[in-house]
């Protein structure tokens, strides 16, 4: 919310300048189209019809690959790769090569990567997952959402379970164990029985990751959400049993907890990397990505270089015209304070491990926003949100969902929430 346009291509020029031979990168790519509208979206994308300008807008991913690498000049390694949207499989599968493709020739992308996609099941074409593997997708990452039809129509989104199921059963069969589903409460019409009834299902599915995430109905940003009726929407009590009942549901199905809102099974690659303190959170969401060095592709992408952030424009015919002049599509960004640096690994910690030292931003803050974030973190302890373990504040058993809001304390530009039932 705080990026302008102080940020300019000329900075992230001399950021990717200073990549070092073999420091890691993690790639995205975002595609930000889509067949029909989902109500409840909050992500960059747009409805396309014409097949058309979705060629145009993959050659002009290919010329943006090629001005990065230009800067990068050899320089870094591809660890990872991220499909976004949008809808990624709205492309073509020769175009998704495509564009792999030119990351391998300009980059480098060795075999060793993980490359990610997220899946529409509604528009997955026939032998689409068999391509998709052929060419080096090893994690797939599906929409579910919810099971229930009454929940699904409310949200113009209608997929059945026997559609999911097939879905799961071809990436299985492709040599595929890193599957995902992304699930949401507080949609429009969901009861505790309904909702409980998508859970028991995604267990039955047995997805290697499953994210948990709660809508944010923001009608006045996003005007398509006045499409959902605002008061079908589950109150904020129902939200948070609704986010408890799913927790203890997959986590008594032997899922573990990652974070405030990710479960995996025991052997995936994020449990793993939570197991041994090496779990990060970047713009995917919690990952096991080793890399500092992001770098995105394709309209509104995030770039984020030691210290900068940088987002390309994010209108499609905008970054297009852009990228044709040979330029570098940077519309906004960032650059950390020191004071921000700071607070971002407290937070970072905190959403991670669920537990942080504050001392490094107690010294870095001003003595008035210092004594502001231990009167916040007071009001936290005396509810039993926290406890202190020296320095170091940890969220207390059973109130893993209120990270984010114990995480607000620290933040300078956001007043604390304290009402937590919304903040879940």
């Amino acid at each position: 919310m705080h990026f302008d346009g102080s940020v300019t291509a000329r900075d992230l020029t001399e950021k990717l300048s200073e990549v070092q031979l073999y420091d890691p990168l993690s790639l995205y790519v975002h595609v930000p189209f889509c067949r029909q509208l989902c109500w409840y979206c909050g992500c960059n994308m747009r409805v396309e019809n014409y097949y058309t300008r979705a060629r145009e807008y993959v050659e002009a991913l290919k010329t943006e690959i090629a001005l990065q690498a230009g800067i990068l000049a050899g320089r870094g390694v591809p660890t990872s790769m991220h499909f976004g949207g949008g809808t990624p499989n709205y492309l073509l599968c020769d175009d998704l090569a495509d564009i792999l493709g030119a990351v391998e020739r300009e980059i480098g992308l060795t075999d060793s990567a993980d490359l990610a996609i997220e899946l529409d099941p509604r528009l997955l074409r026939d032998d689409d997952i068999h391509h998709l593997v052929s060419i080096g997708f090893n994690r797939f990452s599906l929409g579910v959402q919810d099971f229930d039809p009454d929940v699904q129509a409310a949200i113009n989104r209608l997929q059945s379970f026997d559609l999911i199921e097939s879905c799961v059963s071809d990436i299985r069969a492709g040599g595929v164990d890193d599957v995902s589903f992304d699930i949401l409460y507080g949609l429009p019409r969901q009861t505790e029985a309904s909702f409980a009834q998508t859970i028991e299902k995604v267990i039955a599915l047995s997805p290697d990751r499953v994210s948990v995430f709660g809508y944010a109905h923001l009608p006045d940003l996003l005007p398509h959400q006045r499409l959902i009726d605002s008061e079908t929407l589950p109150d904020e009590t129902l939200r948070a049993e609704l986010a408890e009942a799913a927790d203890a549901s997959l986590t008594g199905a032997g899922y573990r907890r990652i974070g405030f809102d990710h479960y995996a099974k025991p052997d995936n690659a994020l449990a793993m990397a939570a197991s041994v303190g090496r779990l990060k959170r970047n713009f995917q969401g919690f990952t096991d990505d080793a890399a500092m060095t992001q770098i995105g592709f394709g309209a509104s992408a995030i770039s984020y270089v030691d210290g900068l952030y940088a987002q390309n424009e994010k209108s499609v015919g905008a970054y297009m015209e852009t990228v044709r002049r040979g330029e570098t599509p940077v519309a906004r960004g960032l650059v950390r304070t020191k004071r921000e640096t700071v607070t971002a690994a407290a937070i970072s910690d905190l959403l991670c491990r669920l537990e942080t030292d504050i001392s490094a931003v107690l010294k870095a803050a001003p003595p008035a926003d210092a004594i502001r974030v231990c009167s916040a973190l007071e009001r936290f302890e005396s509810d039993g949100i926290i406890h202190w373990r020296g320095d170091a504040i940890v969220i207390a058993e059973g109130a893993h969902l209120l990270a984010r809001a114990v995480a607000t304390a620290f933040d300078p530009y956001v007043q604390p929430q304290i009402e937590y039932a919304a903040a879940v």
